[in-house]
């Protein structure tokens, strides 16, 4: 499947909220192998996106703070971070059929399934 490393970015978070819901074995294999292997993009995705932070940020206690309006790096930190995001990568997953399979009382909030339209049928 190709996406960009902003499905990944954004999709990890929903993701999660996914994996705590109860599925059938099946499924829920195929949720953690699909899990696994868009963590291993996710983290190329932390890795460059930490590198910008650091290069163009503000450094703060326990990391890096994105530059600010009025920064003369703002609109570079902007620039190469939307490059990051906008970037495809071929990803070896498959979308999966989850929705049927909830139980009827599962309560998933409506933006948790929209940041994973892409992954889920």
């Amino acid at each position: 499947m190709k996406l960009t490393n902003g499905d990944i970015f954004f999709a990890a978070e929903p993701l999660k909220v996914l994996l705590r819901q109860r599925f059938p074995i099946k499924t829920s294999l195929a949720l953690t192998k699909m899990a696994h292997k868009l963590d291993a993009e996710l983290k190329v995705i932390e890795e460059v996106r930490t590198g910008l932070f650091s290069k163009y940020g503000s450094p703060l206690p326990n990391g890096f703070a994105a530059p600010k309006d009025g920064d003369p790096n703002q609109a570079v930190f902007l620039k190469e971070h939307a490059e990051l995001m906008a970037q495809e990568v071929e990803v070896d997953i498959e979308k999966l059929k989850v929705l049927d399979q909830l139980s009827d009382d599962a309560k998933i909030e409506p933006s948790v399934l929209m940041a994973l339209e892409k992954f889920i049928e």
